[in-house]
């Protein structure tokens, strides 16, 4: 059976969020911000592994506006997301504001955070069903409609992110 063979139904599991922060302070202040977030039905966990590069300070040389907090920088997997040392915001709310803009979360609360991480009601109808499993194995390897988990790509994570909200009926 197709739910089976993709581990539909199954226990809960983590959102891994792939960030690579330059240096502990920043390290300690993405984890802070992750953990604000983090539920005990949906814990977020940073990957390092992949994903922007979270830097304080400008990489680039070229001087930050006084009045911006957070700026990014390049495309794709190049891209540089710079926190503005001297900027308006302390760090830990600069980091906030940063994952906010990078994760697409309309608030800074666990409930945002989990709407946007295993939304699994793909297509908005109200409940989590087999339209929107198409939805998602449609997208599979792309950066599309399926995205669950916020890395910019459907993979196996979002399968496991959306196997916890789906229930046969």
């Amino acid at each position: 059976m197709l739910l089976a063979a993709l581990g539909l139904g199954g226990g809960a599991s983590a959102a891994d969020l792939n960030l690579r922060p330059q240096g502990e302070p920043l390290t300690r202040a993405v984890q802070q911000a992750l953990a604000e977030l983090s539920t005990p039905g949906l814990p977020l966990r940073l990957v390092t592994r992949s994903g922007p590069q979270l830097s304080l300070g400008s990489q680039s040389g070229v001087p930050f506006n006084p009045d911006e907090a957070v700026r990014t920088v390049g495309r794709g997997e190049q891209r540089r997301i710079e926190i503005n040392p001297q900027g308006p915001l302390p760090l830990n709310e600069a980091v906030r504001q940063a994952l906010a803009q990078e994760f697409e979360l309309d608030a800074w609360t666990p409930d945002a955070a989990r709407l946007r991480f295993s939304g699994a009601d793909l297509n908005g109808d109200g409940v989590v069903d087999l339209t929107d499993l198409a939805l998602l194995m449609n997208n599979l390897g792309s950066s599309g409609r399926g995205d669950l988990n916020g890395d910019r790509q459907v993979d196996d994570t979002d399968i496991r992110l959306f196997a916890e909200q789906y229930r046969l009926p």
